[in-house]
């Protein structure tokens, strides 16, 4: 018994287990709590993803899209120099939201090899049909391009011949790229929108 007459209380084995029972549920909330951080900023980074993966805009344009990405097409050995379009299939990796398919189909294109004093030249013509989309031909007989359906038809260099198009078939940039020994066809394939004289990128 102390001076005041009270009776000095001491810790029993009762008081010790819920003492460290709160210390283990405080430890177990805060453990708990960065464990979550981890799978939340991956799930963070999967969401935002696709929006990273956008096209970037040009600098100084609202709206205006980056320049077009070039895709090999294949060896310019496999492309006569006899100056004649020749059809060829456009393949890329098809990226929608969080999704990549490899080597998908997205267009075709024309191809024409000339020769100059500086060397091969290859040219390219979108296979769109500027008017409202539709696939051209290349007649070889008539020597020009044409739209089986409306009947536009252009020249080889792609100036508009007649037709209810508003402009001349669209030009891609081709360059040669030096592989192993071996020129290869590189080309930035690009969508155009139709039914106008501009020639607009599509987003």
């Amino acid at each position: 018994m102390n001076r005041s007459g009270d009776i000095k209380r001491t810790a029993s084995p009762s008081d010790s287990h819920h003492r460290r029972s709160f210390l283990s549920s405080i430890g177990a909330v805060l453990f708990g709590s960065v464990a979550a951080v981890f799978p939340l900023a991956a799930g963070w980074g999967v969401l935002v993803d696709p929006l990273r993966r956008q096209r970037p805009e040009k600098a100084g344009g609202h709206g205006a899209v980056a320049d077009p990405k070039f895709v090999r097409v294949g060896l310019l050995a496999m492309l006569p120099d006899d100056g004649l379009p020749r059809q060829f299939a456009v393949m890329e990796d098809s990226v929608d939201a969080w999704t990549r398919i490899p080597g998908q189909r997205v267009g075709t294109m024309f191809l024409c090899r000339t020769t100059s004093d500086k060397g091969p030249v290859v040219t390219a013509f979108s296979s769109t049909c500027p008017h409202l989309g539709c696939a051209v031909d290349f007649n070889a007989a008539a020597n020009q391009f044409e739209c089986p359906c409306h009947k536009s038809a252009f020249a080889k260099d792609g100036d508009k011949l007649y037709g209810p198009t508003l402009r001349g078939l669209d030009p891609l940039p081709v360059k040669l790229v030096d592989s192993n020994g071996q020129q290869e066809i590189w080309v930035a394939y690009e969508r155009f929108r139709t039914g106008v004289a501009e020639r607009i990128p599509l987003a």
